[in-house]
């Protein structure tokens, strides 16, 4: 989709900036699954599991869209790091070129 010329993305990802893993571990763990998964098969057993874990996650972890500058660098990596990273790729540029000429 194009908005004003941009490409606009529609991706959307977990923001574990912003979760609540207390709550998460309290909602699993709060659930009897000797119980819940006694005389279940192992698929059976898999999609009771994968519900509340499903369930869980969107209680707890939002959802945010991807953007744009968000999406060019890894989650891990801060705004002072990233731009470190730029300087020496600008000066390996710049050697580079100076080797070439």
């Amino acid at each position: 989709m194009h908005v004003g010329g941009k490409a606009v993305s529609r991706i959307t990802t977990l923001d574990f900036r912003r979760d609540n893993f207390g709550l998460f571990k309290e909602l699993l763990g709060g659930i009897p699954w000797a119980r819940a998964l006694e005389g279940r098969g192992v698929q059976r057993s898999w999609l009771i599991f994968k519900h509340h874990f499903l369930h869980a996650q969107d209680l707890c972890i939002p959802i945010s869209k991807k953007s744009s500058e968000g999406g060019r660098r890894p989650a891990w990596m801060s705004k002072e790091l990233l731009a470190k990273v730029k300087g020496k790729r600008k000066v390996y540029a710049t050697w580079k070129e100076a080797q070439d000429t």
